[in-house]
């Protein structure tokens, strides 16, 4: 009797016992947590020059694109054979006009101001300069082969 209440008492104990998770040992080992990412301060993002300058997003738009036909009639002018230079300087001088006509129809004169005096500001902040204005001694037939073509 004894033994029994022996082995009894035993199993009561083993029963109690905490034990190991055999499930634990099936499932996919673990892996230690990694630390917590240091927040990194981030630099306030600046509005564009355009939007202070209270131009909309589809004005700006459309600015790009009459730029960018000005300088493809530019260059098509450049490449006409026909014309003689005083002539193609005349037809250059149009577009240029007529492009500034349209662009002023989008946008103000006094916004563009704004627009050329914040990206001046920037440029300056940065170091470095805003290319304003035609090149000088070159003709527009030769800024408008090369890579910097002229902005109308």
């Amino acid at each position: 009797m004894k033994r029994r209440l022996v082995t009894l008492l035993w199993a009561v104990i083993a029963l109690n016992l905490p034990r190991p998770n055999l499930f634990a040992q099936v499932t996919a080992p673990r892996v230690p947590a990694r630390p917590a990412p240091v927040a990194r301060t981030q630099v306030p993002h600046e509005k564009p020059c355009w939007e202070i300058a209270g131009i909309s997003r589809s004005a700006m738009t459309q600015r790009k694109g009459i730029e960018q036909q000005a300088r493809a009639q530019v260059e098509s002018v450049c490449h006409d054979s026909s014309l003689s230079e005083p002539q193609k300087h005349a037809k250059i001088r149009e577009i240029r006009q007529r492009s500034r006509q349209q662009v002023e129809g989008i946008i103000s004169p006094q916004q563009q101001e704004a627009l050329k005096s914040c990206q001046q500001e920037r440029a300056a902040a940065k170091g470095g300069g805003v290319h304003v204005g035609g090149g000088h001694g070159a003709g527009p037939c030769d800024e408008a082969a090369g890579p910097a073509a002229e902005h109308p």
